[in-house]
Formats: C-alpha cells, structure tokens, sequence
C-alpha cells in the first residue's frame, strides 16, 4: 500500500525592498499550511528557506560560497507540530536587505529535497513565494535548475501577489498571468517572463496567494492501493484478481477512540440496591461481568476463544439479477475496480468470460469478502460486470452492500406525493424566472484579466453593494435638498423614488422577470385561507356563551373579560377594549396596542361587509366606532387607507345601499386634519363621488 506522506520546502521573500503586502500574506499563507498539516497530515514533512536575509547560512553556501543571502531553517525537513508553527514566526524575522536572488532559494530547496530522499516521501514539493519585482536577478544557472526539478520529479508551486487569470483561448482553461503595470521597468519584466516560463519548463503551477492553498492542499495520489485476491466460484472455480481503488471517500481528520484515560481504574461492585435496600452478596454468588452504560454484562469466557479465521478473497454466494438491487442498498467508502491479476492469462480469459456472460443475463455477483487473514471480518459485496473496451480489459466493480438489519435506515418515505408534484409546465415556469433574473457573468472577452482561476457566478464588483446603495441615497437627497428650486429636482424630492431612479434594473430584464413571475403565479394559483377565522368565531363563540352559573358581576373597569374583538358583539368589545388602551399610563405602550386594536377591528369590519345579508346597523355602528377612535388616537393616515378600501370594496360587491346611507350619509369618510384646505375638499369630494357599481370596481 503506498504511502501518500509528502516533504515540502517553503520558499520566502523577505527582502527589504519586497512589499509589505507579500510578506505578510507569505507569513498567512505558511500559517494556514502548517496548521492545517498538524491536524490531518501529522506524517508530512516541512523545512523553510529564506531569500534576502544579511546573513547566507546553508548547505551549498558551506561548500561552495554559492547561494549569498539565503537562509534554510536547519538541515533536514521535519514533522508539522505547534512548536514548528511557533519557531517559524521565529525565523521569518532574520535581519532582511536587499539582495537575494529567487533561483538560488530554489537550489537550495531542490539540495535540501534530495538530502531528504532518506525519508522515501511519495511526494516533493516547493513552495515559492516570491516579489518579482524591479531588482535586477541573475539566469544564469535558470536552464539547470528546471532539468533538475524534472529529473527529480520535484512539483513547483510559485505564489505572488500580482496575478490575475484569464481564459486560454485555445484550451478554454484558466491561465495566469502576471498583471500589467505602467512603472514596470526592464528587470521586472524580465523577472515575471522567467517566472511564467516555468509553467511550460518544468509544469510548475502559477497562483496567486488565494489559489497557491488551494494548489497545496490539492494533493492526488501517485498510485491506486492494490488488493490481490481471488474469486471462489464454487470448488472449482477460482480467478486470480486485483482490485484497485477507483474512488475513495477520505477524511483528513483522523479520529481516536478512547475508552478510559489511563489514570482511571476498575473496580469490582460487590453490592447493589433494590428499592433502596442495600444487598451485599455472598462471594460465591458473585460472577465476572462488566458495566455497558447502566445495564450489568455478564462475562463469557467462550469470547475469549477466536473463531477460526476465513480464508481471505471473494466467496461466491449466488447470481443476482441487478435490477434486483436498488442503488439504496449499496454502502462503503471506497469503490474498487477489480481486474485479471497481471500476466496471468487464464485468468484474464476466465474474467472475461464471466463478465460477457453475466451482461448478457443482465445479473451481478452476489458474494462475501474478507479483505485479509489480519482484517477478517466478512462484508456483503456486489460484484457488477463492466464490458471490456478498446483500451480497458473486462472489469468487475465491486460495491458493499448494506447489512439486512440496517434496511430500515434506507427505506425512507417519498419526498413528494402525486398532490404535490409539479407539472412539466409549472417546473418550466421555475426555470423561466430563474434564468430572467440570471446575473452569470458572462465574459465575451476572454482576455479580461480576473482574481480568481473561474469565473465568479455574481462578481459583487458589477453591481453596487447595499451599503453603498445607501450613501448614494443619503447624497442624492443631499443633493436635492440643495436644489428645491428646480421644478425637476421637486418632483423627484415628492416621488421619494430615489432607488427607482438611479439604480433601476435594466429594462429589458425587468420585463423579462416580469413576464416570467406572471406566469409562475397563474401556473401557482394561491387561494385565501379562512381556517383563522373559523377558528376566531368558535372562539368567540365559546367565550359569549351565557354562563350556566349566576356569578357577580365585576366592574370593567377592574377587570375585561375578553382579549380580541369578536363577530357576535364587536360595537361591545371594541369599546370595551378601547377603555383598556385609555388606561394605559405610557404613551408609547398606549399607541402600540391602540394599532395591534385597530387592525382586529378592521379585519372585523372587511368580514361583515363580506356576507351576503349586510347588517347596516351594525355596519354604522362598527364605522362610528372605529372612526372616532383613529380621530382621538390620531391615527389619520391608516383610516384614510382603510376608507379608500372600504370604497373599493363596496363598488367590487355593488353595496350601493350601504355606500349611500351609511358612508355617504353619515359622513365615514377620511378624517381631514384641523380646517380642511381647497386641496381637501376636493379630496374629499372625489372621494363621496358614487362609484360605477355595475363595473368592476375602480382602485383608490
């Protein structure tokens, strides 16, 4: 089984004319690593080298005065531990200056990766994190250092702080690129040419510091784990296999099961309770047994006695017909592929064989597995036949299958009944308003340079964002304001449509979007649910039943007896829980329940004008009532609302009675504040102004 531990090298820039920018965001970035390599890849190898430093300490600079101002952090590579993260805040802090050059950092990591070659890591990495920017570099030994790393089968990751991407016209894949500055003289072109030379040179990866972790951590196995194994068909029948993982289901948090800290001791119980009652046991009664939880185990010494082992492979069971097995059944972490064993041609004929014939009876192998002598817990296993191809000999996959008594956790109910089930044409409605009000970046120009390798689905950059959505209003108002005396300016101030204005969607996907939600609500019909009102006048009911015992009458003004106004009496509630809003001392506590009041009331009044028989009487009451307490409340504006609405439905339910001798004749219209002006007058005479009843109705 190979082993997927890795040894990488850290390259840093801490030259004094380096940004601050890129040292700090290399010190974050070697942080993020050796963090997250403590916790799930306690076996990898880590070692640091810095270029720029006044001091030269390392190996190739000791025997032959090469690689000035480079520093490696001691010789050999070690394992990721809190004190390693510790001891490189440490040594990142060496006395920087000027010089430094970035393919001597790289000699040295490529000397210290060999050195490390004892240690028979699977992987060898460098990671370089480096400015290139206006200082004068030398090429010399360029050509040597990329054949080494291609020799030595070292993969190079280089990170810096200016590096965009943009779509490779021929690949359509994500490419780097160095972004283009003014200011960039002749040495730091040259530096970011050699740099994106090593692309092609020697495959090494060009990242900025976001997507350098997601290089790092991006780590693929060299080579699939194997299992050699036979297949028992029978007593005859046996076929030499390996099974090779295709796909595996990893973690890197590697959990330890503890039963007891090591401090912790067991002692036997020699007494016990029975309703409280102690009882001590005689000695001879006494047995071996252990506690699981609150529930006594007795010991059974026939434990101790392993079964006879099985013999390791794969044990025939029967054929199976695979429609027979629902993909809910199959379980497991891994799924391996299982192939002739190599250079055995009998058992490549044998395979083959096997697997034309079960694809042409359209079954699977249904048999047991016992991986090795040491691991010899038998498994269920589905073996399901996979036709041979022009470059891919005939294969087997084989797949866990789910023990019988863990059936019921698959066998769940369906997500959705047939009631519930959306037509072809409702879920094309769906994915016709999703796609109106799409906001995919869509980049016509592929060489538009972007931070990210993909392109990002909503770029926040290409719409504003709330907060400054918020400061333009504030300004434009501003603005405005400055400028009352401009009739255009006025008219925008009254609209008080600042966001309509100047950050309006674009016309055409505002039309689109709304053609598409119109016919998302005529496929989605939504109907008006009474069930609370139901629920509200069997309440009511309940609580102005007649009492069956004389009680004595209390005083409502120490007590109400009723929280809500109802059906039956609502002229009665209404003052009565008026009277208990007049008493309330706060006048913020006062207006609060005054609206909570005043909404029950006309939710009230909506319903008695939705009857078929009208109770005028009642109707004029009710009205009366409510309109005199918004007038004492001055809650103006929501009557005025509420009166626009009454018309609106008196005129869609053709009330021409009620219209004309209670709102009309009583005079229920808007409240008007103090003296009413010519612009309230006429207010209120378009609004007495009788409907067109046989009509449809108007909006107020």
């Amino acid at each position: 089984m190979a082993s997927n531990k890795e040894c990488l090298i850290i390259v840093l820039d801490v030259r004094s004319c380096a940004s601050e920018e890129l040292k700090l965001k290399s010190v974050k970035c070697v942080a993020e690593i050796l963090k997250d390599k403590i916790v799930s890849d306690k076996k990898d190898y880590v070692s640091f080298v810095l270029v720029g430093c006044k001091n030269s300490k390392n190996e190739l600079n000791k025997s032959s005065n090469m690689c000035q101002n480079v520093v490696q952090y001691n010789e050999d590579p070690q394992l990721c531990n809190w004190q390693l993260l510790l001891e490189f805040f440490k040594f990142v802090n060496e006395p920087p200056c000027d010089g430094g050059e970035w393919l001597d950092g790289l000699n040295v990591a490529v000397a210290m990766q060999k050195a490390a070659s004892i240690l028979k890591c699977a992987r060898q990495r460098i990671l370089l994190l480096y400015d290139f920017n206006y200082m004068p570099q030398r090429y010399d030994e360029y050509d040597r250092i990329n054949s080494e790393l291609l020799k030595e089968g070292i993969e190079l990751i280089v990170g810096s702080n200016n590096i965009s991407y943009i779509d490779n016209a021929k690949s359509n894949l994500p490419q780097a690129i160095f972004q283009v500055s003014r200011k960039a003289n002749i040495y730091e072109q040259a530096n970011q040419k050699y740099a994106m030379q090593l692309v092609s040179n020697c495959n090494a990866t060009l990242c900025n510091f976001k997507e350098a972790l997601a290089s790092v951590f991006n780590v693929s196995t060299r080579r699939p784990w194997v299992w050699n194994a036979k297949l028992h068909i029978g007593s005859v029948i046996a076929i030499n296999l390996q099974g090779i993982i295709a796909m595996k289901n990893e973690s890197h948090i590697k959990l330890k099961k503890v039963w007891a800290e090591k401090e912790e001791t067991v002692e036997r119980e020699e007494r016990y309770f029975i309703k409280g009652t102690e009882v001590t046991p005689l000695p001879e009664d006494l047995i071996d047994g252990y506690m699981l939880g609150g529930t006594p185990v007795p010991y059974d010494e026939t434990l101790v006695e392993l079964p006879p082992a099985h013999s390791p492979g794969l044990h025939f069971v029967g054929f199976v017909k695979r429609s027979s097995i629902p993909d809910a059944y199959f379980s497991g972490n891994s799924l391996y592929m299982l192939v002739h064993q190599k250079g055995n041609v009998i058992s490549a004929q044998k395979l083959d064989a096997l697997v034309r014939a079960l694809i042409l009876q359209k079954c699977a192998i249904l048999c047991w597995k016992i991986f090795s002598a040491k691991f010899n817990t038998p498994r269920i296993v589905v073996l399901v036949p996979q036709e041979s191809t022009v470059d891919r000999p005939a294969t087997l996959y084989m797949l866990e299958l789910s023990y019988h008594a863990q059936h019921q956790f698959w066998d769940f109910p369906a997500l959705r009944t047939a009631k519930t089930e959306c037509n072809a044409d409702q879920l094309q409605a769906v994915d016709m308003l999703i796609d109106s009000m799409d906001l995919e970046c869509t980049l016509q120009d592929t060489q538009q340079p972007r931070q990210q390798r993909q392109n990002d689905l909503l770029p926040f950059d290409g719409l504003p964002s709330i907060f400054e959505q918020n400061v333009m209003d504030v300004l434009e108002r501003k603005v405005i304001n400055s400028a009352k005396s401009d009739p255009q300016f006025k008219e925008m101030l009254d609209d008080k449509n600042f966001v309509d204005i100047f950050w309006r969607v674009p016309e055409p996907i505002e039309q689109k979007s709304k053609q598409a939600a119109k016919a998302l609500k005529k496929l989605f019909p939504l109907e008006h649910s009474h069930a609370w009102l139901q629920k509200l006048k069997a309440k009511e009911e309940e609580q102005n039943a007649p009492p069956t015992v004389k009680q004595e009458r209390e005083d409502p003004q120490t007590s109400i007896s009723i929280d809500s106004v109802g059906l039956m009496t609502p002229a009665e509630d209404y003052k009565q829980l008026l009277q208990k809003v007049r008493s309330e001392l706060n006048t913020t506590q006062r207006d609060v329940q005054f609206q909570t009041l005043a909404a029950q009331m006309r939710v009230v009044i909506i319903t008695l004008l939705e009857r078929n028989k009208l109770d005028l009487n009642q109707l004029h009451e009710v009205l009366t009532l409510y309109r005199d307490s918004c007038l004492e409340f001055n809650s103006f504006a929501e009557y005025n609302q509420f009166a626009a609405l009454i018309k609106t439905k008196a005129s869609k339910r053709n009330l021409k009675e009620f219209w004309d001798s209670i709102v009309v004749e009583k005079n229920l219209g808007p409240l008007v504040l103090c003296e009413p002006t010519l612009e309230d007058e006429l207010r209120l005479k378009a609004y007495y102004t009788k409907p067109e009843f046989e009509d449809e109705g108007e909006d107020i």
